[in-house]
């Protein structure tokens, strides 16, 4: 990969998969980064999943992990769809999935069990993180310390805060959280659509987590206009499905110690394959007969999960129509993301729920890459930097002129404070714009000398019908009768939807010492420098990928040959080379330097561009790209330049009609 690569990355941190992209400014577009170590191989992200291999004892990640599941041994220690506990806290159920009875308990931060060690998701997400920069690194040349990393739109804010010091975790600065959706809608080019205004409903079906988001787009703003989601539904779910049919199907002649996920291994090809065709076989080998399941069947086991993913649809365009005043009728159309977005009933209850014709429901980009690639976009906007260190924070932007969107972000859950009779009192609202700021004053209860104020994430008018975030603590309090103390509580949520609080004394005007504390989050810097140098250890045991064991001298498992999620045909990979031009076209488009073109112009000459790169570009706009482009080298004038410009401006109009 060329060096000139921007050196900020984006990520898109999967549940199943992850995808990492850098951004080429000469050809103004993203690119994903492929596995050095896989070459040959159609596989553009790499599997979410972590293991320690039992007989070396070195840690694992990404393909040989994933392979080991469906082994002939099965891998029932590897870890998969942890980013679903991302700030999560056990439950009994949580805590018989990952085996942590009695050594854990309910409200406990959740942990799972890798090797001897517990650890927490952000780091076991960190281990992840850490393969990401190591291709980035393998490509672009050099340390990488920055990266946006991308989110679930419905991300609560502890899930963020978990996800943002997986990143520190990893030696990366997270420049930016971005939610997954506006990522990809940014993607998928709708910049380029008309200057009127515009409203997607991004439909955003991963393997874990499911989001909608509703974005309106005007020429280069975007615009986030409502968010609903499920955190626990995703392209795992449907495995699930097929692998409790497994599960019934073979019934007694099923070994009843055979590997969980060696069947939902099994499960998922098949899911894959009926996404190709009408008829798959399942087989798992040994004394157990193959079963035979067909396209229709799959949809059945499948349906009552998408039609929890129809009620996040209305939920969002509840909300866009209520507070936004966004009615159903004004979306123009459904931006599919997310690699189960390939199952064909996907589309098809889309279609059927807006009642609308085959062009509505757009999935022609590779929805296993968008997400990264519309990260990397919005990480050009950030300077890299040279070093990394725990306890410095960068923010330098480039300038304005380098930033190709005007991107508007919301709160996806109102935040406030607990109160009196268990009630919830709202702060900042959903559906606020970000950064935000708000305050409202609180008194104290009748002498007390300690008051614990919990915050809230929800729209429950309880607290029991909300999430728990944090606890604001102010101890040693001078007892007075109620109403005596006043306290100005201020929320202010950053670009990335993490909260920050402060707490002031009006009484006196000064600020009182307060601390909001996370039970999900590592602690402070010195915790999470100590727990970042031992899971550097511990990813130093990686070995690279077809390398021989040196404590048993055997291969591991060689990497897979197809495409993640499902099998398809080797993607369409983010640089495209240039069309071949028409005989009157003498530009040679890909040595154009953006910083040379001037500043009112390169807008317009980067939409031509990308035309060009597409491959959809008539010869008319080949021509006058080519006869600005040479001007611009040329040293023309500004007369001669305005003149070139218009051309070119009316031969893109003309070529988007």
């Amino acid at each position: 990969m060329e060096a000139e690569l921007h050196r900020v990355v984006g990520i898109d941190l999967g549940t199943t998969y992850s995808a990492v992209a850098a951004y080429d400014p000469d050809e103004f577009t993203p690119v994903i980064l492929a596995d050095p170590e896989l070459e040959g191989t159609a596989a553009v992200a790499t599997p979410s999943v972590v293991r320690i291999d039992p007989a070396t004892g070195v840690l694992v990640v990404g393909h040989e992990a994933k392979n080991a599941i469906s082994g002939a041994a099965g891998a029932g220690d590897a870890l998969v769809e942890i980013k679903r506990e991302m700030g999560a806290v056990f439950t009994p159920e949580l805590l018989q999935h990952f085996g942590a009875a009695g050594v854990y308990a309910v409200g406990d931060p959740v942990r799972a069990r890798l090797g001897d060690e517990w650890l927490r998701p952000q780091e076991i997400s960190a281990l992840v993180l850490m393969r990401m920069k190591r291709i980035a690194e393998q490509n672009l040349g050099g340390d990488i310390h920055d990266a946006v990393v991308t989110v679930p739109a419905y991300f609560t804010e502890r899930q963020k805060k978990a996800t943002e010091q997986a990143a520190l975790l990893a030696g990366l600065y997270p420049r930016q959280l971005i939610p997954e959706p506006t990522a990809a809608a940014i993607a998928y080019g709708v910049d380029r659509a008309e200057s009127e205004k515009q409203v997607y409903l991004v439909f955003d079906l991963g393997g874990g987590t499911f989001d909608v988001s509703i974005i309106e787009t005007r020429d280069t703003e975007i615009e986030v206009i409502a968010t609903a989601g499920d955190q626990r539904l995703g392209g795992g779910d449907f495995d699930d499905a097929v692998a409790a049919w497994i599960v019934e199907q073979l019934g007694e002649s099923l070994a009843k110690d055979t590997d969980r996920l060696r069947i939902k291994a099994a499960a998922e090809a098949a899911k894959r394959q009926l996404s190709l065709r009408s008829t798959t076989t399942i087989d798992l080998g040994g004394a157990t007969a193959p079963l035979e399941l067909d396209r229709a069947g799959f949809e059945r086991l499948i349906q009552p999960i998408l039609d929890r993913s129809l009620q996040q649809v209305d939920e969002a365009l509840n909300f866009a129509r209520t507070a936004k005043g966004v009615q159903r009728e004004d979306v123009n159309a459904v931006l599919l993301m997310g690699g189960s977005t390939r199952i064909p009933r996907v589309k098809q209850i889309l279609l059927d729920y807006f009642d609308q014709d085959e062009g509505f429901v757009r999935g022609d980009a590779n929805p296993d890459t968008l997400v990264a690639r519309g990260a990397a976009i919005i990480a050009n906007r950030f300077e890299p930097t040279d070093t990394f260190d725990l306890a410095s924070r960068p923010n330098a932007e480039r300038s304005v002129d380098e930033q190709d969107y005007t991107v508007t972000l919301i709160t996806e859950h109102t935040l406030g404070v607990g109160v009196q009779q268990a009630r919830f009192s709202p702060l900042i609202p959903r559906g606020t714009k970000i950064p935000a700021r708000q305050t409202k004053t609180y008194i104290n209860p009748e002498q007390a000398h300690h008051i614990e104020a919990p915050i809230y994430q929800g729209e429950g008018e309880y607290v029991y019908d909300n999430t728990l975030i944090g606890t604001i603590h102010l101890a040693d309090i001078e007892p007075r009768p109620e109403g005596y103390h006043q306290f100005e509580v201020e929320f202010s949520l950053d670009v990335n939807g993490l909260l920050g609080v402060q707490v002031t004394h009006t009484n006196t005007g000064r600020e009182y010492q307060a601390t909001f504390d996370q039970k999900t989050t590592i602690g402070k810097s010195n915790e999470l420098a100590e727990r970042r140098a031992a899971l550097v250890k511990l990813y130093g045991t990686v070995r690279p990928v077809g390398a021989v064991a040196p404590e048993t001298g055997d291969a591991p498992t060689p990497a897979p040959a197809a495409a993640p999620e499902f099998i398809v045909p080797p993607p369409v990979t983010a640089t495209v080379p240039n069309p071949a031009p028409a005989p009157e076209a003498t530009a040679s488009f890909p040595d154009v330097n953006p910083s040379v073109v001037p500043a009112e112009y390169r807008r317009m000459v980067k939409k031509a561009l990308r035309a060009a790169q597409e491959g959809s570009a008539p010869a008319p706009l080949i021509t006058a790209l080519g006869a600005f482009l040479d001007g611009v080298r040329g040293g023309a004038d500004e007369d001669t330049l305005d003149d070139l410009a218009d051309r070119l401006e009316d031969a893109y109009d003309g070529s988007r009609r």
